[in-house]
């Protein structure tokens, strides 16, 4: 939840600042309640939301990694043997595959998907 909190800290400066100087609707909208109305149906809440959503997504993801990596160094060699795969893979993609195929490519690989053979 510290996490949490620290990127709350990033994130509501953002949102004050978007709301206080970037908005129009302030300087358009006379009367509070207007206002209010129209900031009520502002998206600004739903775009802080998902990157709030996305941090957490990616804390989660890089604690199961390392719990991963954790459990591999335990194992000695399967450790390397991942990180010379990684290394292989890497080299043979170059820049030659887009970063979300290649992220999949590497994923399946990971977890023992073998590529699918071309003319299948």
């Amino acid at each position: 939840m510290a996490d949490q909190n620290e990127m709350l800290e990033i994130v509501t400066p953002m949102m004050e600042h978007v709301c206080d100087h970037l908005c129009r609707f302030p300087w358009e909208i006379e009367r509070k309640e207007d206002l209010e109305e129209v900031c009520a149906g502002c998206q600004m809440g739903k775009h802080v939301c998902e990157i709030l959503n996305t941090y957490n997504a990616a804390c989660k993801l890089q604690a199961a990694a390392g719990i991963v990596r954790s459990e591999l160094l335990q194992k000695g060699d399967w450790y390397n043997a991942l990180v010379e795969s990684i290394y292989r893979y890497l080299r043979k993609a170059g820049y030659i595959t887009s970063w979300d195929q290649m992220a999949r490519e590497l994923a399946d690989r990971i977890v023992g998907i073998e590529p699918e053979q071309e003319g299948k």
